[in-house]
């Protein structure tokens, strides 16, 4: 009977862990439908998304941000930090920005001071920018108000961000500033053409980014690369229409930073303005242009430009092979450019000047 009972305790004692375990994987769980949130896509849930972030953002254990399929009225929103674990977005549903633009002070949805962020699960971010485009007075007046920018990380450390979709942002879609370890992967970023302002990824003052295996059209840069960028490396992305993809900085602004160390192979550009550029009043180095190809809207395939004073170095043009759609000649424009070109090149004018 003794040797019974010894059986049963530990039996009852797993059981009763097993439980316990099971209460606290649930209770690590937020979904957005507890708090109230409508999957509607007309009743505004943008306090039950913001209350179910203030709970997440407070918990232990890597709690999950869930948002199930359905269209959810939203923003703008800040999520802030610093928290208290990991947390991961799950995204399945659709989040639709609010037309209202007297409803924004800054941007969309905004994440701030956070180490260790997942956003996952094949969801669409829908910026609803048709309506607010023909209000952007910014290219034609500096005395202007900013449309706003649909996901803006800043000062966010260890992100991995992956299949999700982004459409027609107000602005950039997505902009990272003074963030480190950030790896984008199996995106999908969608504008149309002529849409004004739509980079589809800028950054600044950002370090160890990777983008790789993405699919970017938009009205603007597919990925603009700012001043204070380093160790980035965009691989595998297929870009158009658009800009193309961009580099450095017109120093607009006082003591912007080095650009260096970039890697950027294995793209493809379709129907876009430019090819790649580096229109750069700052120090732009060790940046590697491999296996580019693609056709253009216009001869503009290359176009390096640096200063007198800090011309880019180190820069490798490897297996670049730009053509126009219409069949026309093809320019490629490198100055104050000190670098290598191996491989072959079309546009193949570009000369680099002796290292020095």
């Amino acid at each position: 009977m003794g040797l019974k009972k010894n059986l049963i305790n530990p039996i009852l004692f797993l059981l009763l862990a097993c439980a316990a375990g099971a209460q606290n994987f649930s209770s690590s769980l937020y979904n957005v439908m507890d708090y109230g949130a409508a999957a509607d896509g007309h009743t505004d849930s943008t306090q039950e998304f913001q209350q179910t972030w203030e709970k997440a953002c407070v918990t232990d254990g890597n709690p999950i941000f869930s948002v199930p399929e359905g269209s959810y009225l939203v923003g703008p929103l800040i999520f802030k930090g610093p928290c208290k674990s990991y947390i991961t977005i799950q995204l399945k549903g659709k989040l639709l920005a609010s037309t209202d633009l007297s409803k924004y002070t800054a941007n969309w949805i905004e994440f701030q001071y956070l180490t260790g962020l997942t956003i996952n699960g094949g969801g669409v971010f829908d910026g609803q920018g048709a309506s607010a485009w023909p209000q952007d007075m910014c290219p034609k007046s500096s005395k202007c108000k900013n449309l706003p920018m649909s996901l803006v990380f800043s000062f966010v450390e260890n992100a991995w961000i992956s299949d999700i979709h982004m459409l027609n942002s107000k602005s950039f879609h997505l902009n990272f500033f003074a963030s480190n370890n950030i790896h984008l992967h199996a995106l999908n970023i969608s504008a149309p053409s002529d849409s004004p302002n739509t980079d589809g990824i800028h950054m600044g003052d950002c370090s160890n980014i990777n983008i790789t295996d993405t699919t970017i059209g938009t009205g603007d840069d597919c990925i603009s690369i700012g001043s204070g960028s380093m160790n980035v490396t965009v691989r595998n992305v297929n870009c158009g229409p658009g800009h193309g993809i961009s580099i450095g900085s017109l120093g607009k602004s006082t003591n912007e930073k080095d650009v260096r160390n970039l890697t950027i192979k294995n793209c493809t550009l379709t129907d876009t303005q430019n090819g790649v550029r580096a229109p750069s009043k700052v120090k732009v180095e060790h940046v590697t242009f491999k296996n580019i190809n693609g056709t253009l809207a216009s001869p503009e395939a290359i176009k390096l430009v640096c200063s007198d004073a800090v011309p880019c170095e180190g820069i490798e043009l490897s297996n670049i092979n730009l053509e126009c759609n219409n069949g026309g000649a093809m320019n490629a424009t490198c100055v104050n450019v000190q670098g290598t070109l191996d491989g072959s090149i079309n546009p193949s004018s570009c000369t680099m000047m002796n290292s020095q």
